[in-house]
């Protein structure tokens, strides 16, 4: 199987609770943040534990997008997510065109095929959960 980013994301089997976003968790200051880093930002210590974050999240700003991008055909949604375990970052949302999305709306962590082969993720709306 082939990522899209192999940095960015883990498929299931790979890590507990996978598929989600790799995160590092700091046993120091329990401080959580998104990708796997050296060292935590917050308070430097070099003891962290690599985490499968983000199968959750609540949206932020979003926006339909017209022009297509690499394995995204236009339209298509773009948005700002905070996992539950709180880093935040930009997204694509997987949603239908002209789909009004809302500040605040539960989403979940999936991911799915592209034609080129590979295996990339977007969050989809995730009704009845927060």
């Amino acid at each position: 199987m082939i990522k899209t980013n192999p940095t960015l994301f883990f498929v299931d089997g790979e890590a507990p609770g996978a598929p989600g976003l790799k995160g590092s968790h700091c046993k120091a200051c329990k401080q959580t943040v998104l990708l796997q880093v050296a060292a935590c930002p917050r308070c430097g210590n070099r003891e962290l534990d690599s985490v499968c974050i983000g199968q959750r999240a609540t949206l932020g700003q979003s926006s339909e997008v017209f022009h297509s991008a690499d394995g995204f055909e236009a339209p298509y949604f773009i948005g700002q997510i905070e996992t539950e375990q709180g880093p935040r970052t930009f997204a694509p949302i997987a949603a239908a065109p002209g789909t009004k999305l809302e500040v605040g709306m539960p989403l979940r962590f999936e991911l799915f095929d592209r034609p080129d082969g590979r295996v990339g993720f977007a969050y989809a709306p995730a009704e009845g959960i927060a």
